[in-house]
């Protein structure tokens, strides 16, 4: 007997921290292409919240 049964390695490969920091980094690569739309869209947000009587 191997002591671990399949539902636990899936499992474990799900709740590896790789996995979610991988996933983190090729958002962060992916944005930073787009950093200058990503940019004015959030300063138009904040924008229109200002403008809009939220603050």
């Amino acid at each position: 007997m191997s002591g671990t049964t399949g539902r636990e390695r899936a499992r474990g490969r799900l709740t590896d921290p790789a996995i979610p920091v991988l996933a983190l980094v090729c958002a962060a690569v992916a944005a930073s292409w787009y950093a200058p739309v990503l940019t004015w869209a959030v300063l138009g947000g904040l924008a229109g919240y200002s403008l809009s009587g939220s603050v």
